[in-house]
């Protein structure tokens, strides 16, 4: 699995549902995605970043994914670059484990354990 992060700035006058009718896509990506999800910062509305899971098994079928997309992704990105004063972060990183911190439970419960030479 995979996780799709972009950051970006709006441009000045430009609102979330601006971006956001800018951003949507006119098709779906023909992978399995989970999100994705969009957020705005809260002490600055102007700062969206996107996050997407993808949940292909290998960078293989990951650049099988985004080269099927390409050319509805370059269009899309048109549309996105005139709503947006700047990308501060785009990337995509191979996920390689997840854990659950969400109580003490799930803490011990998905806790690594120590590797060779490690206490």
């Amino acid at each position: 699995m995979f996780v799709s992060v972009i950051a970006r700035r709006l441009r000045p006058g430009t609102t979330y549902d601006d971006f956001v009718a800018a951003w949507y896509p006119e098709h779906g990506f023909g992978v399995p995605v989970r999100g994705p999800y969009l957020a705005v910062n809260p002490l600055d509305d102007r700062e969206v970043l996107a996050v997407a899971f993808v949940d292909v098994p290998d960078a293989d079928a990951l650049a099988a994914g985004l080269t099927t997309v390409s050319q509805q992704e370059s269009a899309r990105h048109d549309r996105i670059d005139d709503v947006i004063e700047s990308t501060s972060l785009r990337a995509i990183y191979e996920v390689r484990e997840e854990f659950d911190f969400s109580t003490d439970e799930t803490v011990e419960r998905t806790r690594p354990t120590p590797g060779p030479g490690t206490t």
